[in-house]
């Protein structure tokens, strides 16, 4: 991996990721937080390096419930 994208500090969340990834089972992990602390990177970097596939959904800032489902 390049440096410019090496994650650091992030040890436990990897270690949580890595788990559901190996897991027999169908898991699901909600990811969230403060806004611009890599969340997304964390996550596109995890499965890129897996290949593997995720899904992204994001909300609509003052939408009605109906508007956002």
């Amino acid at each position: 991996m390049p440096h410019s994208e090496k994650i650091i500090g992030r040890q436990y969340e990897q270690a949580k990721l890595e788990k559901a990834y190996r897991s027999k089972r169908a898991e699901l992990i909600a990811v969230y937080g403060r806004r611009r602390v890599g969340k997304t990177y964390l996550i596109r970097t995890f499965f890129l390096k897996k290949n593997g596939l995720f899904f992204q959904v994001a909300g609509i800032h003052k939408g009605t419930a109906a508007l956002q489902l």
